[in-house]
């Protein structure tokens, strides 16, 4: 016997809303909230320096911050 869940759909205000407070992270696609995994060594470094760029580029009359 199959069980088949019924999947909620999730309004961008709705996902927001509960993203907010959420000691997870998770993404929105289509409706759906998915809970994102943790970042890798290579995402972390990949991100670390587009930050590094961003801030030097933008620093004069911008804040540029990052997270995990």
């Amino acid at each position: 016997m199959t069980v088949v869940q019924e999947q909620r759909y999730f309004s961008p205000e709705e996902y927001l809303e509960l993203e907010v407070n959420s000691q997870e992270r998770h993404e929105y696609i289509n409706g759906t909230i998915i809970t994102m995994t943790g970042g890798t060594p290579n995402h972390n470094q990949i991100a670390l320096n587009l930050s590094g760029a961003m801030n030097s580029l933008l620093k004069r009359h911008h804040r540029v911050f990052m997270t995990d």
